[in-house]
């Protein structure tokens, strides 16, 4: 007898019943079986953390090896509260207004756990980062999803639309997978909006110092937000440390206290020493976080030329390190990504990952990697163009 012949009803609860596994770590795994060059995880190349920073890390493991305080160690609770002071000036209190999670996937899945009713609805824009719906359905909530595929622009009616019916909404800016950059004005309506439906707003703010647009705003320097918003952000993707899982959540007490209670009955404390490292990373110049953007700004300039060179449509990004690229077949976008894995040899996200409903027309490339990657997938696409068979 199997263990699933030992049960007579499902194993899964509702909450994950017909819920596939993330199609990113998917093509991830898929990649590292093939030898492929993974370009569909943001997973930078060794090279990109800085050095002081790991060796900070290094250091802590000498004396850093149990829990820190649940909410985060406090040292780099009050460096986050004076970064983000200067950053953004606005004010968080480290000791009630700043929690340090298992990576910002945690700072999301506890803030949707903790402030989302069974029933209510959560509003987000699609093409969305694929956790998010999984999110709302683990928290029970009901999934309003505005898809802005064509133009990439928020539109007045239907966001309002949207929002009567809701007590979430969902904000990643600068966004993954589009790398679109909302502007002041869609920021504003935001803004209006959730002050006159009563919304929290949630904005995963995890690739705030990878932005090549220079209208870009962080959502709570826009008059009303600051008040209802849980910040989720981290140092992954700032400082190339995506396994660290250093996330921190920032928001208005009232907010944080609730958010705090399933952070403190999932993980406890994110690990220590990466905590210990995170001082050490906030106290870098103000030009490495220039020079972070510059080098993804030339990166993406390398792989939208490339993909173009090899008869692909890419969509060039305002922020972020991700490039939505149109391919001209009419198969299944999951088929068309296996087979650049299998036959190009590089591997790239099937876009329907990112929508509630699936269906989609086109793929997610990174740029994450360095520059003799990017130009390694080129060369391997580019001398296995299948597509123009």
């Amino acid at each position: 007898m199997t263990a699933e012949d030992a049960f007579d009803r499902p194993l899964g609860s509702k909450r994950v019943r017909g819920m596939n596994e993330s199609v990113i770590r998917e093509m991830t795994r898929e990649a590292h079986r093939l030898g492929a060059i993974n370009l569909s995880q943001g997973i930078p190349d060794e090279d990109e953390t800085p050095k002081s920073v790991k060796r900070a890390a290094k250091d802590a493991i000498d004396t850093s090896s149990q829990y820190t305080i649940t909410w985060g160690l406090p040292e780099l609770r009050e460096a986050i509260a004076e970064r983000y002071a200067d950053w953004k000036d606005v004010s968080y209190d480290p000791e009630t207004e700043v929690t340090v999670t298992c990576g910002t996937s945690e700072a999301i899945m506890s803030t949707l756990l903790s402030l989302c009713d069974p029933g209510d609805g959560v509003v987000y824009f699609e093409p969305t980062y694929e956790s998010y719906i999984p999110g709302v359905q683990f928290a029970e909530g009901r999934p309003i999803p505005l898809d802005i595929t064509d133009g990439l622009a928020v539109e007045e009616g239907p966001l309002r639309e949207a929002a009567s019916d809701a007590s979430i909404l969902i904000l990643n800016h600068p966004q993954n997978p589009t790398g679109k950059v909302f502007t002041p004005e869609e920021l504003q309506l935001v803004a209006d909006v959730a002050a006159e439906e009563d919304l929290v707003v949630v904005t995963d703010e995890i690739y705030e110092h990878i932005v090549y647009a220079d209208h870009y705003r962080s959502p709570v320097t826009i008059d009303g937000l600051a008040e209802r918003t849980v910040v989720c952000t981290g140092m992954s993707k700032t400082y190339s440390v995506t396994g660290w899982r250093v996330g921190f959540a920032l928001a208005p007490e009232p907010l944080s206290a609730e958010l705090r209670k399933f952070h403190d009955y999932t993980s406890i404390c994110a690990p220590t020493p990466f905590q210990q490292a995170g001082v050490e990373a906030l106290s870098l110049p103000e030009r490495y976080y220039a020079d972070l953007a510059d080098s993804y700004e030339r990166r993406r300039g390398q792989l939208y030329e490339g993909l173009r060179s090899v008869g692909l449509d890419p969509v060039m990004p305002d922020g972020a390190y991700y490039m939505m690229t149109r391919y001209p077949t009419d198969e299944d976008d999951t088929d068309f990504a296996l087979r650049l894995i299998r036959e190009a040899g590089v591997a790239a996200v099937p876009g329907s990952s990112f929508y509630t409903d699936g269906g989609s027309d086109w793929v997610r490339f990174t740029f994450s990697r360095n520059e003799d990657t990017i130009d390694e997938a080129i060369r391997r696409l580019d001398e296995n163009r299948f597509w123009e068979e």
